[in-house]
């Protein structure tokens, strides 16, 4: 037993490998020809751009107690929990004309408010002791796409990768009566890490004046799932008649992203 601590502070680890090749592929395109014409009509050639971005996130997560460790005696339950914060960032891209298809490829970071929790994996009377959280530190895509042009709206839809650093947590607080509140350590885990998925999405934009764009977008993102254990002595059961074992916990990660980019065309 240990006494109760707040979670360790939050890494403000950036993804430098990923803003690095950001500013390469901005240079690069930059530096390229530009033929798209300056009224926000048809492309004829390529077209690269840059911009920034507000808007809207919501976390959606999964906890699964797989040997009902929890939910004692229920293996397989699952808690749900999640949230929604403010994001911002930035996205570079570059468009290319092929004839009657129109194809987009672009990468963007995002950071954000974004945190969720819930202590709900016990839902019995007695239990609220155990507390899952999660917390998406930064986001970044990669994604192709393909457009359509409809009068002067440009509407597309997107898909590629998604890297995200996330931390999932469990805290288990032991407490009793003439007794502080303690972490049960053997019952917590505790991992941030960097993860890859995919993301899907929808949008449409139009231009507002010479070189400039304005977009509304929404994404979709799923980061998989991770397994984490906790009685990690083996001291208990793992609910009902299962052995005294490690016990596993699975999470699935998913984020939403409602925004509003401003976007520059480059090479003006």
């Amino acid at each position: 037993m240990q006494p109760f601590f707040p979670p360790e502070p939050r890494s403000s680890d950036a993804s430098s490998d990923t803003m690095l090749g950001l500013l390469a592929f901005l240079i690069v395109t930059a530096s390229g020809p530009a033929y798209a014409a300056d009224d926000g009509s048809a492309l004829h050639g390529s077209e690269a751009y840059a911009g920034v971005f507000v808007g809207s996130a919501e976390v959606d997560n999964r906890l699964i107690d797989v040997d009902g460790f929890a939910n004692w005696g229920n293996p397989g339950s699952v808690t749900r929990y999640g949230d929604a914060g403010f994001v911002g960032g930035v996205l570079i891209g570059k468009k290319f004309d092929f004839g009657d298809i129109l194809i987009r490829l672009e990468l963007d970071g995002t950071i954000g408010d974004l945190e969720a929790q819930t202590n709900w994996l016990d839902p019995s009377p007695q239990g609220r002791d155990e507390t899952a959280v999660t917390e998406f530190q930064w986001i970044t895509t990669a994604r192709v796409g393909i457009e359509k042009s409809i009068g002067s709206v440009t509407v597309f839809a997107t898909g590629g990768l998604a890297r995200a650093r996330i931390e999932n947590f469990v805290v288990d607080v032991d407490f009793g009566r003439n007794r502080p509140r303690m972490v049960d350590p053997d019952d917590s885990f505790h991992d941030r890490s960097t993860e890859t998925g995919w993301v899907i999405g929808l949008g449409a934009e139009i231009p507002l004046t010479r070189g400039w764009m304005v977009r509304l977008e929404g994404l979709h993102m799923d980061f998989g799932r991770n397994d984490y254990h906790v009685n990690h002595s083996h001291n208990n059961t793992c609910g009902g008649t299962l052995p005294r074992r490690s016990c596993l916990y699975r999470v699935e990660n998913e984020l939403d992203v409602f925004r509003l980019a401003i976007t520059r065309r480059l090479g003006q």
